[in-house]
């Protein structure tokens, strides 16, 4: 009789197969994890419980008949049932001890007040008899892996039976969620964590037949050659011999927490992938990018070096980059494991690790996989307080609860963040590694004028007719189209945020398109190319902005250092960049000053850095309260959310300031793409503010698509 229950269909496969399969995999992950999680032997057979009674739950009849005939119009959730089960044969260890009964009721779904609610009234039909069998089954298994008797009274059988769902319900209510008998503590957290995260392993890999631990290990050797390899396919070296390691990169093979300070093109991905071959085979790899196309970038990079298959790529729209490059082979299932960390590297965005500290987006198996973890942290001097405030929250909270390790880097680093930085890895397991070798490498002259965009129309003409590629960065998007306007009889290429997916995908193409042509091109955009294009153009006209803000787009000119007279020049910020942009301080004014004072010189790194520090010398970051509120912002969700309840969308949980923000598609696209597939609907979604969104008129469709009444174009994206 118990052979014939069946865990799922699509292939057929029984109940006792998928738990045979997901204990085994449970012992794989108990071998190599029995050192590194330093719990004892009651932890290990609580979680070897949660593991055997997961979808014991499915022998009811219900279950059966729904994956039989396909109808759920009766179904209950079987994680309840399964939980239900061990709880009731011991109550009084489970009242107080409810950790590992959490982690299965909540394997499939959220845990929160809501789960199984829908439940609640349904009419329970179950055979006892197939309920025994299991349970001699589960004693059996017990012996096997565990070496001891498990007592398991048919009463609970019984009782399951005789009181329905309804009384269960109210009694799995009482205990599990009423304020006044959950007593967790912070100190449950991590334990938590544990259990759910070695549960879903162990039913993730059964079901999907793959392996708990991707293992992989390289060393500086290997790594050379891989980037030997691709730099000769794209004809940049002609013999191995001509590559070494330059000595800052070679600096960064140590075993302690790295803060390495290198300007723009100075190998510092290579620097941190060779600090990264000191890990462990089975540790992972999580390198933090500040954008998607940053990250798309390193995640092409990383694939030439380390292939596709123990590469994944994480950040709002990878699943649909991945759709594009793997259509036929790349399913939602492919995605749920890189999203959630389970190869050896992990390339996202840095919101992908800093939602686990909200108990959001399958935070117990992210954080799981950050055991022993090489977390690279890239461009750490762009984040606002606030999200500084959570990051540095969220190092130390991996630092200390689960051994991972870090390497920060920046091209512009304040001495202020580098104390800060350095005080949260401590200074015991610390190197500061610099670029000394590039320090008297000055590749543009900066200028500063007295005026405004429109005052140098003249010269910024005289610029592009001379055949030059001229890049003019402002601070808004409304200036950016503006602009674009302007100097459109010289076809220029208009990039900011707000363009639709697919569309930013396109110009993105048309920007390196140009770069292979050559000649004389003209890009406007807004402070997004600081961060997201590898692009290397003559003559730069830009917004005053911060200083650092300025090296990064400065860093767009003569990348490759081999011109002759390139020029940064600055014009005046206008009053909207200082009241909404760049508010902080006197920021925008001291940069303005610093600049002037060194106007019409070829500024040297180390000169540029010595300007950073000047311009940031009174901003005090720890007693910013945005940098507070990011600091203690964690505490403040996770106490009420009993520290292990899922986040069902509090509106306090967000990863930047600014990010209050809605997911639309202009409406001139909605009769063209209304029958659409999700995925393909996701490329024509923009982001725009909560205000600019509840100003216009907006229609829904059946997929939850939100399409708005807003001017949009290829050519200049949202207009407001």
């Amino acid at each position: 009789m118990l052979n014939d229950i069946l865990a799922k269909t699509n292939p057929d496969e029984s109940l006792l197969s998928h738990t045979r399969k997901a204990l085994n995999i449970w012992n794989q992950v108990r071998e190599y994890h029995r050192k590194t999680l330093q719990t004892d032997d009651e932890f290990w057979f609580r979680s070897f419980l949660s593991v055997l009674f997961h979808d014991a739950g499915k022998l009811i009849h219900n279950f059966q008949e729904m994956i039989a005939n396909k109808k759920s119009d009766n179904n209950i959730r079987h994680e309840f049932i399964s939980g239900m089960l061990l709880f009731i044969n011991e109550v009084k260890f489970y009242e107080t001890n409810p950790l590992s009964l959490f982690a299965l009721f909540s394997h499939h779904k959220k845990l929160n007040n809501e789960l199984f609610s829908n439940n609640s009234c349904m009419e329970l039909r179950l055979e006892p008899e197939l309920f025994i069998e299991f349970f001699e089954f589960a004693r059996g298994e017990t012996r096997r892996f565990m070496s001891r008797e498990l007592n398991l009274k048919q009463k609970v059988v019984h009782h399951v039976a005789k009181n329905g769902i309804k009384k269960l319900y109210k009694q799995y209510k009482d205990i599990f969620f009423n304020p006044a008998s959950i007593r967790l503590q912070y100190q449950n957290r991590r334990e938590y964590i544990y259990y759910k995260a070695i549960l879903t392993i162990s039913d993730w890999c059964a079901s999907g037949h793959n392996k708990p631990i991707e293992g992989f290990s390289f060393s500086p050797e290997s790594l050379k050659q891989n980037i030997v390899d691709k730099l000769i396919e794209e004809n940049k070296l002609i013999n191995s011999e001509d590559f070494s390691f330059r000595e800052f990169q070679t600096k960064s093979l140590v075993r302690h927490n790295v803060l390495a300070m290198a300007p723009t093109g100075s190998g510092k991905t290579e620097a941190a992938l060779l600090w990264a071959s000191r890990k462990n085979r089975q540790d992972k790899v999580i390198y933090l990018l500040p954008t998607r196309v940053t990250a798309n970038a390193i995640y092409k990079r990383l694939q030439d070096y380390f292939s596709n298959k123990n590469v994944s790529i994480v950040h709002s729209s990878a699943f649909y980059l991945q759709k594009e490059l793997n259509e036929a082979s790349y399913q939602y299932i492919d995605y749920l494991r890189d999203k959630t960390f389970f190869k050896p590297f992990t390339i996202c965005t840095i919101d992908q690790v800093l939602t686990m500290g909200f108990n959001m987006g399958y935070w117990e198996l992210k954080s799981f996989h950050a055991i022993n973890a090489k977390i690279i942290i890239d461009e750490i001097h762009l984040y606002s307080p606030y999200t500084l405030g959570l990051t540095v929250a969220t190092m130390r909270y991996l630092k200390t609860e689960f051994s991972a390790s870090f390497y920060i880097m920046s091209a512009t680093m304040p001495s202020k963040l580098l104390d800060l930085l350095s005080g949260t890895l401590s200074t015991d397991n610390l190197k500061i590694i610099e670029d000394k070798e590039l320090l008297n490498q000055s590749n543009n002259i900066f200028e500063v004028r007295e005026k405004s965009v429109d005052e140098l129309h003249t010269e910024i003409e005289n610029e592009i007719k001379s055949g030059k590629k001229v890049m003019i960065v402002v601070n808004t998007v409304a200036e950016a189209i503006r602009l674009y306007e302007k100097y459109k009889k010289f076809h220029p290429i208009c990039y900011h945020s707000k363009f639709i997916n697919k569309d930013k995908t396109k110009k993105e193409t048309m920007i390196f398109d140009n770069e292979k042509k050559g000649g004389g091109t003209v890009l406007i955009a807004t402070q997004i190319v600081e961060v997201s294009l590898d692009i290397d153009y003559d003559i730069l006209f830009t917004e005053n902005a911060p200083i650092d803000a300025i090296i990064q787009r400065a860093g767009r000119i003569n990348r490759s250092g081999e011109k002759n007279d390139t020029r940064v020049i600055v014009f005046r910020h206008r009053k909207v960049t200082k009241e909404f942009v760049y508010p902080t301080g006197n920021i925008l004014e001291k940069t303005f000053q610093v600049l002037k004072s060194m106007n019409s010189r070829k500024l040297t790194v180390k000169e540029l850095r010595e300007m950073v520090n000047h311009v940031y010398e009174d901003l005090e970051i720890e007693s910013s309260p945005d940098f507070q509120d990011g600091l203690n912002k964690y505490r403040e969700i996770q106490e009420g959310l009993h520290f292990i309840k899922d986040n069902s969308g509090d509106d306090r949980a967000y990863t930047r300031e600014g990010l209050d923000q809605v997911d639309i598609i202009p409406i001139k696209f909605k009769d063209e793409i209304i029958n659409h597939t999700p995925g393909k609907k996701r490329k024509y979604e923009v982001s725009v503010r909560k205000w600019q969104y509840k100003k216009r008129k907006s229609v829904n469709d059946n997929y939850g698509f939100v399409y708005l009444d807003i001017n949009y174009s290829f050519e200049k994206g949202i207009e407001f």
